[in-house]
């Protein structure tokens, strides 16, 4: 029997070097953008404080270090070696979790592209998790005992990634992702973005894929 693992979803891990000479800044930056607008907006946050989006411009600290780091991973001819970035859209925001805040699961539905740039964060303040977009997954977990889910081809459920100072991650906007809930006992903070590279209308790409989340939902109940 062959099993061909084909269309993976492709995660983009890579740090900033140098990054204390500009981590205070950024943490600065951050809490005056807190301050100007303490309301920010509700999207996935559960307590967290989440700005407008407004800051794909180069114009100020984080976006000068967050594109930066986007364009050197985006040219790299071994990933997606895209030499032009004007055409893209892009947005970025500042999330900002205290203790005990966290993101539900979500996706960012009109974009490529996706990821999270770690301003401030210590050890326990919120995994970044993924979960598996393959219905292979959640079919093989009904017939699995706890063992072997994580052991078997497809059946990982999740897959988490620690926030680290300095580090960007980037992936798939559909992949659906959430945050765990900050049990440091300091502010996490990070920069989010979306990245669009395509033209024209995203209402049929994401229409046929809620269809088959649909679809899943009325066949398997129990998830």
């Amino acid at each position: 029997m062959n099993i061909l693992p084909v269309f993976p979803s492709l995660i983009i891990k890579e740090k900033i070097k140098d990054y204390d000479k500009y981590k205070d800044e950024l943490i600065l930056y951050s809490y005056q953008q807190q301050k100007i607008d303490p309301s920010g907006v509700n999207k996935s946050n559960e307590g967290g404080w989440h700005s407008q989006t407004r800051y794909s411009n180069s114009q100020n600290p984080i976006s000068s270090i967050v594109i930066n780091l986007i364009k050197s991973i985006l040219n790299n001819k071994n990933v997606f070696n895209i030499k032009d970035l004007s055409k893209a859209k892009m947005q970025m925001w500042i999330n900002i979790n205290k203790p005990g805040d966290f993101n539900n699961k979500h996706e960012h539905p009109g974009s490529d592209l996706s990821g999270v740039f770690w301003v401030k964060s210590l050890q326990k303040s919120g995994n970044l998790t993924f979960y598996s977009p393959n219905v292979m997954t959640q079919i093989q977990q009904i017939n699995s005992t706890k063992e072997e889910i994580g052991k078997k081809l497809f059946i990982t459920p999740t897959f988490q990634i620690e926030p680290l100072e300095g580090v960007i991650v980037l992936f798939p906007s559909d992949l659906t992702h959430s945050v765990q809930k900050n049990t440091s006992d300091e502010d996490r903070i990070s920069v989010s973005f979306n990245i669009d590279f395509r033209k024209g209308n995203r209402i049929f790409d994401n229409t046929f894929r809620n269809f088959w989340r649909y679809l899943f939902k009325i066949i398997f109940p129990m998830f």
